[in-house]
């Protein structure tokens, strides 16, 4: 399915920018949860931002990134469909963004608001736990 129909195709890669400190210092470097925790306030209530892998994803990645001391870790889509924890399933969704039309939000996580419940806490935490352990890293942008 292409990016721009709706839900991103199971066969896909995402690709998502992260801090250094979001991966293992050991090799192989695995991802933390601390990657795929929502921010705070609702700043990612609609999702967290990855983009589709395609010819120059990465390159991609590294020019809008301006930043050397990123990294990039990919995720296959179907994997993420399969994940979910207490009633709550992801999915990852076409979001095209001028510059970057391969954009997609990795969606399904409960909102973040200032009234927030340990569940929700909870569920957040192990969601993002769930999607670290399918997470590969891949670059140093």
């Amino acid at each position: 399915m292409s990016p721009t129909a709706g839900e991103v195709s199971c066969t896909e890669i995402a690709a998502r920018a992260v801090d250094p400190d979001q991966l293992t210092k050991a090799m192989p470097r695995l991802v933390r949860k601390a990657a795929f925790i929502p921010r705070a306030h609702g700043q990612d209530n609609a999702g967290l931002s990855v983009t589709v892998v395609r010819p120059g994803t990465l390159g991609f990645l590294r020019q809008r990134l301006a930043a050397p001391l990123k990294e990039a870790i990919t995720l296959n889509v179907g994997r993420v469909r399969g994940i979910s924890a207490d009633g709550y399933a992801l999915g990852v969704l076409a979001d095209p963004l001028e510059g970057d039309p391969n954009h997609a939000l990795i969606v399904g996580f409960p909102p973040r608001r200032p009234d927030e419940s340990a569940k929700d806490k909870a569920t957040w935490n192990r969601l993002a736990e769930l999607l670290a352990k399918q997470a590969r890293c891949c670059l140093k942008a």
